[in-house]
């Protein structure tokens, strides 16, 4: 679908309730991750999203746990850790009651978390079996890997994450529980030190290509990127395509939030991942279709502009769904959508 023919979906509001696929042809199956928030945060919304049936037939996956700098796991637990989304018993059976299958998501955004973890044996040992014990007792279906800052990854990194990985997938494996693991988009071999095949090799059940946060590849001096250019999407589906060549092993990631960044872009000063409701509050923002209408990018499906100094970007339900039309069309049976709560989702229409 283009961007011009997307428009005529117009906005979908963050509030919208849409209804998981029961007729037509069927599109990509739809999964989405919760993340752990303060009280009055947009995060604290995602229950009441998942609960209007849109990933009824789907996938949700809340991050329960997070690695610590010195290499070990904390388990969100409801309270003062994390008001909204944390893990409790009366959490996980709400996600259970909502949706067909369930990730325990565990996080590690920089190099050094990573590194403490999957370098030791007994971190890593130790960690493995509080997931596979979690997901076990609570009745998931097992549990999704998201370690990040690949670049600043070495080779000895790689090797131990893989080695994790296949200690990780022989444990649910026995427990009858599956592997997800969340991947850099990439566009050759060497794009990163992560290495699909090697990957997958592992034991890995699905892999999620997180196909966004180009932004963050801006050069100096320019106006920030989009966070998911079409044309860079399309590369980055070829390539994990011809990585994984089992569509139902493969997932890719869609976008549902927005950043805001100094205009020229400075790539160290971007606010990412921000809830389009909280965009929506921010200098500039419009409901007009005409004005939406000239701030869409050709080149993303974006909703971009620029206020006093910064670069706004939004993605939004009309750019959802054509990015979801692209995606079934590029031969993508398994979708992912970072994040509910605060951020738009697809129309009932292009859902089906």
């Amino acid at each position: 679908m283009t961007a011009a023919i997307a428009l005529a979906a117009g906005l979908v509001s963050c509030a919208t309730p849409h209804a998981s696929r029961e007729a037509g042809p069927p599109g990509p199956a739809l999964q989405a991750w919760i993340y752990p928030g303060s009280t009055g945060e947009p995060a604290c919304g995602a229950p009441a999203e998942y609960r209007d049936g849109r990933l009824r037939e789907g996938v949700l996956k809340p991050e329960y746990w997070k690695v610590n700098p010195e290499g070990t796991l904390t388990l969100h637990t409801t309270g003062e850790d994390a008001p909204c989304n944390g893990f409790s018993e009366a959490n996980a059976a709400d996600v259970k009651a909502h949706s067909a299958q369930q990730y325990t998501t565990v996080s590690a955004m920089d190099r050094d978390s990573v590194a403490a973890l999957v370098g030791n044996p007994d971190r890593r040992a130790t960690a493995i079996r509080s997931m596979t014990d979690l997901a076990h007792r609570i009745g998931f279906t097992g549990v999704d890997v998201d370690f990040e800052d690949f670049w600043n990854w070495s080779e000895k990194d790689e090797a131990h994450y893989e080695t994790f990985l296949s200690e990780l997938s022989h444990s649910l494996h026995a427990a009858g529980l599956k592997l997800q693991v969340d991947a850099p988009a990439e566009l050759h071999d060497g794009d990163s030190p992560f290495r699909f095949a090697k990957v997958m090799a592992a034991g890995v059940d699905q892999l999620t290509v997180m196909t966004y946060g180009r932004v963050f590849a801006t050069p100096a001096g320019e106006h920030c990127w989009a966070i998911a250019p079409e044309g860079w999407v399309r590369e980055a589906v070829a390539y994990a395509q011809s990585q994984v060549p089992d569509a139902d092993r493969l997932v890719i990631g869609l976008p549902s939030y927005g950043f805001a960044a100094p205009d020229p872009c400075d790539t160290k000063k971007i606010q990412d991942s921000v809830p389009v409701s909280e965009l929506r509050k921010r200098p500039g923002w419009s409901d007009d279709a005409e004005v939406v209408r000239r701030r869409r990018d050709p080149g993303s499906g974006e909703i971009r502009w620029s206020e006093r100094g910064v670069l706004y970007d939004a993605m939004d339900g009309a750019a959802m769904d054509a990015r979801l039309t692209l995606l079934g069309r590029l031969g993508v049976r398994h979708v992912s959508v970072w994040a509910l709560g605060g951020n738009p989702w697809f129309s009932r229409t292009a859902a089906e």
